[in-house]
């Protein structure tokens, strides 16, 4: 049995953990050839290398066809992917993000999606496509070909960010339209983490107790205090580490994967690791902006 222990002790974002799986050694065409089975806008997916206070780490490196650089993610928590990308996916939370509930592309996603990854944290792709119900996306992966584990843990991990922000808005989880979850970047991060996993043959993730961040972010609907709200709805149960940085850490998408993912919280558990993984965010902070991934066997 294979086991990932998601180390977020600098928060984490959409982006980020893709990158970081990646790092892992995700096979890359393995995640892309099954996204584009999938009815999204046509992209390109890369990592890039980048230096993270000293850490060499994958930069996830996401293109829509219309030449919007979505460089990672620039969503996220501090993230930052770049996604701001050009993109801005609408996501505007992501790290550092500037949750607009662009969401998470870069740390994590959701809030009102708006929260625009722009996370700084992951990407951010601000990719203003057509808004998704989250009804849709979920009808999308369950008539899709992709492996039954894939459709089951990106289901989870939608459906824990639609019902957050029902929840925020006052409205059914299945109406909440994702701006930034429904944005392609989420989508792509989302169910791209997934197939990573898929492919790696992970059974079991744990993970540790994770960050917010302080301070305020711009979503769609005005300055909110960090975490975004969508984002401390879906940490709840979930527990926080003391590490106070201004600047969102932590996304919707991000506090999606450990909330969905994560059979239970903890430090690194005392087991032989055989191989670690770096995800890079967009931004750059006094830490290391990186989600580390270790896999165990």
């Amino acid at each position: 049995m294979k086991q990932l222990y998601l180390d977020c002790q600098y928060g984490i974002s959409g982006d980020m953990t893709l990158a970081a799986l990646l790092d892992l050694g995700a096979d890359l065409s393995y995640v892309t050839e099954h996204l584009k089975q999938l009815p999204i806008d046509s992209f390109h997916m890369d990592t890039k290398k980048t230096d993270k206070r000293g850490i060499f780490a994958s930069f996830l490196d996401l293109q829509f066809e219309e030449n919007e650089l979505v460089a990672a993610h620039v969503h996220e928590a501090g993230h930052s992917h770049t996604h701001d990308h050009s993109h801005s996916h609408d996501h505007h939370h992501e790290h550092g993000h500037s949750h607009d509930h662009h969401h998470d592309h870069s740390h994590s996603h959701a809030h009102d999606h708006s929260h625009d990854h722009s996370h700084d944290h992951e990407h951010d792709h601000h990719h203003d496509h057509v808004h998704r119900k989250a009804s849709t996306i979920l009808e999308m992966i369950e008539t899709s070909a992709l492996p039954d584990r894939v459709k089951e843990r990106s289901r989870r991990v939608f459906e824990v960010i639609a019902e957050a922000e029902g929840k925020i808005h006052g409205m059914d989880p299945k109406e909440v339209h994702f701006h930034e979850v429904g944005a392609m970047d989420s989508i792509i991060d989302v169910i791209g983490v997934c197939l990573a996993l898929e492919d790696l043959q992970i059974d079991r993730i744990t993970a540790s107790p994770v960050p917010t961040g302080y301070g305020k972010v711009k979503m769609a609907h005005g300055l909110y205090p960090i975490p975004a709200p969508a984002t401390a709805e879906i940490l709840r149960g979930v527990p926080l580490e003391a590490f106070h940085v201004k600047g969102e850490l932590t996304t919707p998408t991000g506090a999606g994967f450990l909330k969905a993912l994560a059979n239970e919280y903890g430090y690194m558990p005392p087991l032989v690791i055989e191989k670690i993984g770096y995800g890079a965010g967009q931004k750059d902070f006094e830490h290391p902006n990186v989600l580390r991934a270790i896999l165990f066997q």
